[in-house]
């Protein structure tokens, strides 16, 4: 037996290493967007309006982070690293029913239109909240004064619809989660909380190639201080 044949045999018996997935940010920004959807869905239902505005900023701050930490963050972050062409996300697809799909480094292909979906509803339910006219004027979008009461009200309308439909695309990325779990036993949820996925030994290789590359704290200094301003002059409507 040869020396390559014996380290081949060592590592199928030796114990998965771990792959770094997720950067801390990307995760935070995760997580914290979930809590800020549930307390904005919440607060909306029970009417609680003054609180509703409070988590619309947050989650604005939120999504501003993470387009920009999808432009300049981690390399699975970023967009150019998992935004997919049509032919990839077909041809994902197409193996949707194997058990034995590999990992993607990232968001796979179809992970991706999830993503970017969830991402441009959230944006655009917030914008059009920030214009929406209340019933009673009291707590009325911060950006309201620019547009009139009956276009307001329009607003508050479209506001209300694509919040609905974000809730259902949001239950929709469940169920793939589930998916995964059950029927691919990929832990998406587990990877997203410590940022890491088992990797046999055997793929070490691999796992060197597809290890996540990580970005320096200043740029999400510099991200977070932007995102803070900008969401500081709309909640005071630019009246400097």
């Amino acid at each position: 037996m040869t020396s390559h044949e014996v380290s081949s045999i060592k590592s199928a018996f030796a114990a998965p290493t771990n792959l770094r997935v997720w950067d801390l940010p990307v995760r935070a920004m995760h997580w914290l967007l979930v809590i800020g959807i549930g307390v904005c869905w919440w607060t909306g239902v029970h009417n609680e309006l003054e609180y509703h505005l409070y988590s619309g900023y947050a989650i604005l701050w939120i999504v501003l982070m993470r387009l920009y930490w999808g432009l300049v963050g981690s390399s699975t972050a970023r967009f150019v690293n998992f935004v997919r062409g049509p032919k990839a996300i077909l041809d994902y697809a197409s193996t949707l029913h194997r058990r034995d799909t590999p990992y993607s480094q990232g968001h796979n292909a179809l992970g991706a239109i999830s993503i970017i979906v969830m991402l441009g509803l959230t944006l655009a339910a917030v914008i059009l909240g920030l214009f929406a006219v209340d019933v009673d004027g009291l707590y009325s979008g911060p950006l309201s004064s620019y547009v009139t009461f009956k276009k307001g009200r329009h607003l508050a309308h479209l506001h209300y619809f694509w919040f609905t439909i974000l809730l259902w695309v949001i239950a929709l990325h469940l169920a793939a989660v589930i998916f995964y779990f059950i029927y691919k036993r990929q832990n998406l949820i587990g990877s997203m909380v410590h940022g890491k996925r088992p990797v046999d030994a055997g793929d070490i290789g691999y796992a060197a190639e597809a290890e996540m590359e990580g970005a320096p704290l200043w740029r999400f200094v510099i991200g977070a201080v932007v995102a803070t301003a900008i969401v500081y002059a709309v909640s005071i409507s630019f009246y400097f």
